[in-house]
C-alpha cells in the first residue's frame, strides 16, 4: 500500500508539471504572435522535466518493490542459509548495508567484493 500511494503522489505531481507545459506550449502555438515563442521552449521545459523525474522516480520505487529479501531468497534460494547472506555473482558473504539518499527511505545491500546490489529494505 505505501508503494502504491507513493507511485500516486508521484504521477499526480508530475502530471501537473506536465499539464502547465502542455498549457504554455500549445497557448504559444496557437497565438499567432512571435512573442508567443518564449511559450513553447518553457512549456517544453516543463513538460520534460515532469516526464524525467516521473519516469526516474517510479523505476526506482518499482526496484524498491520488487528487489526485497524475499525475493533475492526466493530467487536465489542457494545464496540464502538461514540469516546468512551470500552474493549471487561472485559468491562473497560479506554484504554491507548503506542508507540510500534523496528521502527514499531505503537501504541497498550490496556486495563487498564485486559492489552488487543484492536487495533492499526499507528503514
Amino acid at each position: 500500500m505505501k508503494y502504491f500511494l507513493s507511485k500516486l503522489f508521484i504521477i499526480l505531481f508530475c502530471s501537473i508539471f506536465i499539464a502547465i507545459g502542455a498549457g504554455f506550449t500549445l497557448s504559444s502555438l496557437a497565438s499567432r504572435h512571435h512573442d508567443g515563442l518564449f511559450g513553447i521552449p518553457f512549456g517544453l521545459f516543463f513538460i520534460g522535466i515532469g516526464s524525467v523525474i516521473m519516469v526516474t522516480r517510479l523505476r526506482q520505487i518499482s526496484k524498491f518493490e520488487k528487489m526485497t529479501y524475499q525475493w533475492y531468497k526466493s530467487t536465489y534460494p542457494g545464496n540464502v542459509q538461514g540469516n546468512r547472506v551470500t552474493c549471487y555473482e561472485c559468491g562473497n558473504n560479506r554484504i554491507n548495508v548503506r542508507a540510500l539518499l534523496n528521502r527514499t527511505f531505503h537501504r541497498e545491500h550490496v556486495c563487498t567484493q564485486c559492489g552488487k546490489a543484492l536487495y533492499y529494505s526499507p528503514e
